[in-house]
């Protein structure tokens, strides 16, 4: 889906700020970096590059107003999840036209209406504002009654 692939490289560009091992290269792209410089040159090559496992989850496009505003993308694939998950929300980027105005928190709850089963949701450590973000909305779905686990970094609850 292009617009879920385009909106991927702004969102690889803002978790560079989170996590050491993603980097911006030579060319002005964001990378992981255990996969070795020089890395991609183009932005279509960046996307590739760094898509990893995403080929294999469900993409879901954010609107607002009617425009894109954002992306889902949820992983389901049995052979790549714990045993006792079903879904993992994987990504998850609100474009910054659209922060705080309860766009992102409205598209959460819509995207844990998807499926039912047991979820889990991971931030980076270093990603405050995600943190707390998924600890409120996830708190308030489930009415409390979820696990925060590896340092309050990970979520988990059933639906």
């Amino acid at each position: 889906m292009a617009i879920v692939r385009h909106f991927f490289l702004a969102y690889f560009y803002d978790m560079t700020q989170y996590d050491p091992n993603l980097i911006i290269n030579d060319y002005g792209l964001p990378m992981w970096q255990p996969f070795g410089l020089p890395g991609p040159a183009t932005p279509d090559t960046c996307i590739t590059f760094n898509w990893w496992i995403r080929d294999k989850c469900e993409h879901y496009i954010i609107l607002a107003d009617g425009n894109p505003a954002g992306f889902v993308i949820i992983l389901a694939d049995k052979s790549q999840l714990a045993p006792d998950v079903a879904y993992e929300l994987m990504d998850f980027y609100i474009a910054p036209k659209y922060r705080r105005q309860k766009i992102g928190q409205a598209a959460a709850l819509a995207t844990f209406g998807l499926h039912q089963g047991n979820w889990q949701v991971f931030q980076l450590e270093l990603n405050l504002p995600a943190r707390a973000f998924w600890q409120a909305i996830i708190k308030e779905y489930t009415d409390d009654n979820y696990q925060n686990l590896d340092n309050d970094t990970q979520q988990r609850f059933t639906n």
